[in-house]
């Protein structure tokens, strides 16, 4: 069966928010209060693309066992590889020609982190290279496919889980992943090993999958309690989740690592909770500038170290610092501007000819 997909205004808009949050985490400039306190938390912004795409996944997957009976697992994944596969080996690509590249263009390679390991890297274990050398790797983009990584493990896993768990058993699913996310979190923790593996961010998936649950087996309920709070008591809690978000990253405590997942992870839950329900408090529509933006978040994603560290030569070859404000702004704008731009070579080039495909193949 052919997956059908079902299409929830304002998830493309979030997703280049998250996006934007990320871009500007790996911006080389500080000393500026406000930017520094919003820039913290890049890999936040990461956990809500797992949470995104844990409702998604799951939605679907329910959904075609829901209507059919079934779930064509090869199909799932042979979907999962047309929309992943292509413009990340191109980057791969890329990134193994970047020191030949940067030779013939008389510009000096960064010597910070370890010379790139392409099995790992063509294996989907770039992340685990990441954390066992407690480094990253000094091409771009492979310091960003880590996240890429974990998405294609938590693919297989879930595929396979929900291929033979029950829909009303589901829910025995979500209790266990966030239990596992908590114990890895805390080995990891002890051990002092960065949270790069898929246990280690399961609940994010999970937390994204209540919230598709609640729409697909009691949407109406769930409506029904929406419809029951009024616009401004909405507003004040999507605003206190932001302000949490932003916050989170930038509070120093014991123990802090261990606690601020779950607390994202429910913020995540209310976020989607607020945007795909009837009673939402908003939409964003798909004409939005953002929505239009957020099309092509997969390669502004993995496209934007390249165009920062790019920028970041020429303006050192042009002596420019990045002290003054006005060309701090002026260096986040072409930077901003340039990886947008090339997002949009890649996602028409590579991205979209294989998106076509998925829905022209049944398996």
């Amino acid at each position: 069966m052919i997956e059908e997909r079902k299409y929830f205004n304002t998830f493309d808009a979030l997703r280049f928010l998250a996006f934007f949050k990320v871009f500007i985490f790996h911006i080389p400039i500080w000393g500026f209060p406000v930017f520094d306190f919003l820039k913290n938390g890049g890999g936040t912004a990461v956990s809500f693309f797992f949470s995104l795409s844990g409702f998604l996944i799951t939605y679907l997957i329910l959904k075609e066992k829901e209507s059919t009976g079934t779930f064509n697992l090869k199909a799932f994944y042979f979907r999962r590889i047309l929309r992943i596969w292509p413009l990340y080996y191109s980057m791969l690509l890329f990134a193994f020609l970047t020191p030949y590249i940067l030779s013939i263009v008389s510009i000096d390679a960064s010597g910070a982190g370890y010379d790139p390991d392409w099995f790992m890297s063509i294996a989907f274990l770039e992340n685990y290279k990441m954390i066992f050398t407690n480094d990253f790797p000094n091409v771009s983009p492979l310091g960003v496919v880590w996240s890429l990584c974990v998405e294609e493990h938590f693919y297989i896993i879930w595929g396979l889980l929900l291929y033979v768990v029950s829909v009303r058993n589901v829910h025995w699913l979500i209790i266990a992943s966030i239990f596992i996310a908590n114990v890895s979190r805390y080995v990891f923790y002890l051990n002092g090993w960065s949270f790069l593996d898929v246990f280690t961010n399961i609940d994010y998936f999970a937390y994204g999958a209540i919230s598709a649950i609640l729409f697909i087996k009691k949407k109406a309920i769930v409506d029904t309690v929406l419809e029951g709070i009024s616009s401004s008591s909405k507003v004040f809690i999507l605003l206190a989740c932001i302000g949490i978000f932003i916050t989170l990253p930038n509070l120093d405590f014991q123990y802090n690592a261990l606690i601020e997942p779950t607390i994202s992870g429910i913020i995540f839950l209310i976020v989607l909770t607020l945007v795909v329900f009837d009673g939402k408090l908003f939409s964003i529509s798909k004409t939005n500038i953002l929505s239009r933006l957020g099309i092509y978040t997969y390669s502004l994603y993995l496209t934007h170290t390249i165009i920062i560290n790019l920028f970041v030569k020429i303006f050192e070859k042009m002596n420019i610092s990045l002290i003054n404000p006005f060309q701090a702004l002026g260096f986040v704008t072409v930077c901003l501007l340039g990886t947008i731009a090339a997002s949009m070579v890649t996602y028409y080039l590579i991205e979209k000819p294989f998106l076509k495909l998925k829905t022209r193949i049944t398996l």
